[in-house]
């Protein structure tokens, strides 16, 4: 397979990424496409938060100059469904539109490259003793699974360059391995969502001024990018004929996506045992509680980074143990990490308390 057309798309996607974004920056603020400060953000100043923009605007260029156009149907009907959802996004970026509403447009955008793309999970692999799946369950399936992780996305970009550096960490292991597969039109799909996502995470993360959310429109294009990928990783290792064969591709696709996925099935949780609705908003993600502790964007961000770069690492090594052992090794690991950091934020909030009722009572003396 011809590398230079990774490194095209790679290229191109990053050039168009840092030359766009200070465009869509200056437009945004002159036309007030802001993310206001409120009581659950972790951000000060009016923020242009449509740099969704960029992303799918680098991402489309690069992967149409790369591939070509010799893409196969179902990648086409990909990149038809990564349009319905990137005007999606944008639109409530705009105007604001309800829970509801934005799920059933992102369920028309999903149907697009299931019905007409052919772009669905047929197999389990074996877990929980299933293997191949019928066309009902490998339909219903795929919805589910890509709506997870679409909405995963989105609920992790809560902090500077959470949601930005999972996507890019995930496209830089999906394209090389699809790369060493021989599968080249995924791999340039992942090398163009990687070239998007760095000029939006520098700008995200480190600039002072033309700092840039992604938004909505760049949480559900990166969101189903991610989603087909992971469909098309567990897919390619059906036949279990290459020397990179994946063994347990579920529970490995699981540990790639292992921040996001966690945090999403962590919130929810909670907010079902607080009789809450799952979709309420509140301060109960991962990263707040790291920014409780006292770290900051950057340094929680880089250990979230971290961790999931080692469950990465911990899914390729371990795929060879027995699924069910597999799955609740990774499983109870997620909870105890957790919730000794949630136990850390307790006691520093007990703390806290207690230094304030001193402090009152010595001015009250």
């Amino acid at each position: 397979m011809d590398i230079s057309h990774l490194i095209i798309s790679f290229a191109v996607a990053l050039i168009i990424g840092f030359v766009s974004i200070p465009k869509v920056v200056r437009v945004a603020i002159k036309k007030n496409l802001v993310a206001k400060p409120n009581h659950r953000t972790s951000h000060t100043g009016r923020i242009p938060n449509v740099g969704g923009i960029s992303i799918f605007i680098s991402f489309i260029l690069a992967f149409f100059l790369a591939s070509n156009l010799g893409m196969g149907q179902n990648l086409q009907y990909l990149m038809f469904t990564v349009l319905v959802l990137f005007f999606v996004g944008l639109y409530d970026d705009i105007m604001i539109i309800s829970a509801r509403r934005k799920l059933i447009e992102e369920l028309f955008g999903i149907s697009i490259m299931i019905f007409w793309g052919d772009l669905r999970l047929t197999s389990l692999h074996g877990f929980f003793g299933v293997y191949e799946l019928p066309y009902v369950a490998s339909v219903l399936l795929t919805f589910f699974v890509t709506v997870v992780i679409i909405n995963a996305i989105n609920l992790i970009d809560g902090i500077d360059g959470l949601a930005a550096g999972v996507g890019m960490i995930i496209s830089l292991f999906f394209g090389a391995y699809f790369y060493l597969l021989g599968m080249e039109q995924l791999s340039i799909v992942a090398f163009s969502l990687l070239g998007a996502l760095v000029p939006f995470f520098i700008y995200n993360v480190f600039a002072k001024r033309g700092k840039i959310f992604m938004g909505d429109a760049g949480a559900l294009v990166l969101g189903v990018i991610l989603a087909a990928l992971t469909i098309s990783f567990n897919e390619a290792n059906i036949p279990a004929t290459s020397v990179y064969h994946i063994i347990n591709v579920p529970m490995v696709s699981i540990c790639i996506l292992v921040i996001p996925m966690f945090d999403t099935i962590r919130v929810f949780t909670i907010r079902i045992i607080q009789k809450r609705s799952p979709f309420s908003p509140d301060k109960n993600h991962l990263h707040h509680m790291f920014l409780a502790l006292g770290y900051n964007h950057k340094q929680s961000t880089g250990i979230l980074l971290l961790i999931n770069v080692i469950y990465m690492a911990i899914g390729l090594l371990c795929q060879h143990l027995p699924k069910f052992f597999f799955f609740m090794m990774i499983f109870l690991s997620c909870i105890l990490w957790s919730e000794a950091v949630r136990a850390l934020v307790k006691t520093k909030e007990k703390s806290k308390e207690r230094e304030l009722r001193c402090n009152e009572g010595i001015v009250m003396d």
